[in-house]
């Protein structure tokens, strides 16, 4: 069996890479930048040089058709933003392979902010009360209260623009419009858990749950410690069943001060959980396959991206034992025993990201996921 991985920039790709390669699987890795992360692994047997999707959407699902055509692949697995370009494509690719995603209209109502918290409207774990702004004036409303509210980009990722209780000269910055709107989300004091789980067909496989002890600023984890509240693996069940979802999934979540659970926003692709099988890879991969009818669920052990924890994390709490124990408890998702190549790799990915940054002018994070994100711009018609 052959499985072609997308998004080789990302950790996610690299643990499934893994996975796939332990399970006795031929694993091809894919991606638009020329020296993405899991492309020099020792789990990956193929690389292939995509197009940009966001430059080109129809060009980017010719390519991957011809190299399923050429390559044999039997399953076709996202772990990034390409998965809405995927799932725009996939009346074209599905009847080439299996592709693990779900139908374009799905992931847009999960991916939109708005949309998916009116999603979960009447359901025991909901989103927090949240409003769509598509203008100036519908922005306006909130600028008395604004201490009460999280604003956020209805399409966006790392947290990057995300205003919490911001001032007023902070919101006279935001200009929402109908084809860019924002979201007012209410504002919850609380403890962040992060999720990732695999569905096929609405029924749930595999499923993880941390907190984000360590993290990029606001932004993306960089620490998981493992944990598993009921009450957001009830949210994911319900989810399928709703739903009939395929794929990967990840939900950031909000526990009040009274033990209650909120679901703040859906990533409908992979997340940094999905390292928290890294020592069940095997089950995982088999997770995929015909229903055994038994969940897997995350061993407790604590992961990292160590780099990232000592470049980000260590210089203010250098001094801190508390942080170098929970650094010494931790195992690193990306050096990993007789795996080493995709320690190099991070540093060489990092300089084409910077590259990038400095030709497009924009910052890292934006730099990391220009050519793969979509943010709710017209993709043309569908591929057949």
């Amino acid at each position: 069996m052959h499985v072609l991985i997308l998004g080789a920039r990302a950790p996610a790709c690299l643990e499934w890479a893994r996975a796939f390669d332990e399970a006795g699987w031929t694993v091809s890795v894919g991606d638009s930048l020329s020296l993405p992360l899991s492309r020099f692994s020792r789990s990956a047997q193929h690389f292939v040089r995509l197009p940009e999707p966001r430059q080109n959407p129809a060009a980017w699902v010719e390519a991957l058709a011809a190299v399923i055509q050429a390559q044999g692949i039997d399953l076709l697995l996202p772990t990034c933003e390409e998965v809405f370009y995927l799932s725009h494509g996939l009346a074209r690719l599905a009847p080439l392979c299996r592709v693990l995603t779900s139908d374009f209209t799905l992931l847009h109502r999960l991916h939109h902010k708005g949309r998916f918290a009116a999603m979960t409207e009447g359901w025991a774990l909901s989103a927090p009360e949240t409003h769509l702004l598509a203008d100036s004036q519908a922005l306006q409303r909130f600028a008395d209260e604004a201490a009460q509210w999280v604003f956020k980009p209805a399409y966006s990722r790392f947290a990057s623009q995300t205003l919490i209780r911001p001032s007023a000269v902070q919101l006279g910055k935001v200009q929402p419009t109908a084809a860019a709107p924002w979201v007012a989300q209410r504002f919850i004091e609380g403890r962040e858990l992060c999720s990732f789980s695999l569905l096929v067909d609405g029924e749930l496989r595999a499923h993880s749950c941390y907190h984000p002890r360590y993290r990029v600023g606001r932004g993306s984890g960089i620490y998981f410690q493992p944990e598993l509240p009921q009450p957001i693996r009830e949210f994911l069940e319900r989810f399928g069943r709703e739903t009939g979802y395929t794929g990967q999934v990840g939900f950031d979540f909000i526990e009040d001060r009274a033990g209650r659970f909120h679901v703040l926003e859906c990533n409908p692709r992979a997340t940094s959980g999905v390292h928290l099988f890294d020592d069940q890879r095997r089950q995982l991969v088999a997770s995929l396959g015909a229903a055994s009818g038994q969940l897997l669920e995350a061993t407790p052990a604590p992961r990292m991206v160590a780099l990232a924890v000592l470049l980000l994390a260590a210089p203010q709490r250098a001094f801190s034992a508390p942080f170098w124990q929970d650094y010494a408890a931790a195992r690193d998702v990306v050096v990993q025993q007789g795996d080493y190549w995709p320690l190099t790799t991070q540093l060489l990915g990092l300089s084409e990201i910077i590259a990038r940054a400095l030709t497009r002018r924009c910052g890292l994070l934006a730099a990391s996921t220009a050519d793969i994100e979509w943010n709710g711009q017209p993709l043309g018609e569908a591929p057949r």
